[in-house]
């Protein structure tokens, strides 16, 4: 029988559950990262226990009530380093009517872990543990994660037009571990969860948009994010309409070329690449994203044909990108723009180069890095707007290595300049 490690914190709920009489188990991805030698970002228990009945069992216990209609409670354990651990605790459950393509009506609550794995969205993500069980596995998730392909629970029509965000974490859970969609959901008449992802596309218009960016932004990131969008560029496409589906294959060549796993900003500079201006600002503002992704994102767009190296003044321009991003977006930007063709792939290690070296000498490239400040320029008789753009006509002096970043001669230009 398989084992799997428990943490502490979690193992302890279990218990608790268990010698009160309840059945009790962890469940979902949790067991999926196990099976797979992954470590699992969170653990979720579920129950028999109603969740009255949970209380109960933690009496004494600090209990958070976190969603009870849901059946959900949260039990927060003490650990011996003082720190606290949250685990959400679930009752079984049947989801009733989707009536929204995304939540349900209502939900009633079982006393059968069989009832409660029906209801989730793919068979990987539906065994449970513990213990004195082991893995139950009524879906083959164990068979699908050695075929590493991502398959509904049950009919893969339902399962999306029950929840149409499902559509999109299909390919999310694809991307990210590196699996397929299946093609054959065994029965010979129902769609299949690769047919099923394209003939109900359309159920994403009606999607929070804040929702479909976490999972774009996880899908983009993964592993297998290049062979998904080529595969699947029409769904993309109904998920950002900007997108049609040439413009979504030349962002799947661009992704195959980026680092895996972090920077999603840059990743959705590859997606948008292809995009003219408004059809990259209709993009990122449609994903509600903060500001400060919109600002990298966009940033990196307008800079994706810039190449220091091919520049007339190669430090110049760098400088002048580093004093406005930083030296961390210097080093995206030239990932994207290699990525996207503008740019020789074999220049990279050079350009990165260029980047590092410029980092270690620390040169003046922003207005905070001058010698001088405002106060300095007042002292010497310049006022008002004045001061501003004097600033600005001494930084790209200094940026142009036509002046050094030295006070006394920053305001010898200023006098010999007034």
């Amino acid at each position: 029988m398989i084992k799997i490690p428990i943490p502490t914190p979690v193992a302890r709920v279990l218990d608790v559950l268990h010698r009160a009489g309840y059945e009790a188990y962890i469940v979902g991805g949790c067991v999926r990262d196990h099976l797979m030698g992954r470590t699992p970002g969170d653990y979720d228990v579920t129950t028999s226990a109603l969740p009255e009945e949970t209380m109960a069992a933690f009496a004494g216990w600090r209990i958070v009530e976190t969603g009870l209609k849901h059946g959900t409670v949260t039990v927060v354990s003490k650990q011996e380093d003082g720190t606290y651990y949250n685990v959400e605790v679930t009752t079984f459950r049947i989801d009733g009517v989707y009536l929204d393509n995304r939540h349900p009506e209502s939900v009633t609550f079982t006393r059968s872990l069989a009832e409660d794995v029906a209801r989730r969205d793919f068979t990987v993500n539906a065994m449970a543990y513990s213990d004195p069980t082991g893995v139950i596995d009524l879906y083959n998730g164990q068979g699908d994660l050695q075929g590493r392909i991502i398959r509904c629970v049950g009919d893969a029509e339902r399962r999306f037009r029950e929840d149409g965000l499902r559509i999109l974490r299909a390919l999310r859970f694809s991307s990210v571990l590196d699996f397929t969609p299946a093609e054959d959901d065994g029965d010979g008449e129902k769609h299949s969860t690769h047919e099923a992802i394209r003939a109900l596309r359309e159920l994403l218009r009606g999607i929070s948009r804040e929702r479909i960016h976490v999972e774009l932004t996880k899908l983009l990131c993964g592993v297998g994010a290049a062979r998904i969008l080529r595969a699947y560029p029409d769904v993309i496409g109904t998920a950002l309409p900007m997108l049609d589906e040439e413009k979504v294959r030349a962002a799947a060549d661009a992704l195959e070329k980026l680092p895996v796993g972090k920077l999603p900003e840059l990743h959705y500079a590859a997606l948008f690449a292809g995009c003219d201006e408004g059809e990259m600002r209709e993009g990122i503002r449609s994903l509600k994203m903060s500001r400060a992704e919109e600002r990298a994102i966009r940033g990196l767009w307008e800079n994706r044909y810039t190449i220091p190296r091919a520049a007339e003044n190669p430090r110049y321009t760098l400088r002048k990108i580093a004093g406005i991003y930083g030296y961390a977006f210097c080093r995206e930007q030239a990932m994207l723009v290699c990525a996207i063709g503008a740019g020789k792939r074999s220049d990279l290690p050079q350009m990165l180069a260029d980047i590092d070296t410029l980092e270690r000498e620390k040169p003046c490239c922003a207005l905070k890095d001058l010698a001088v400040n405002g106060g300095d320029l007042q002292s010497a008789g310049i006022t008002g707007q004045a001061i501003g753009k004097t600033l600005a006509d001494l930084l790209e002096l200094v940026l142009r290595d036509a002046l050094p970043n030295d006070r006394d001669a920053l305001l010898k230009q200023v006098r010999d300049t007034m």
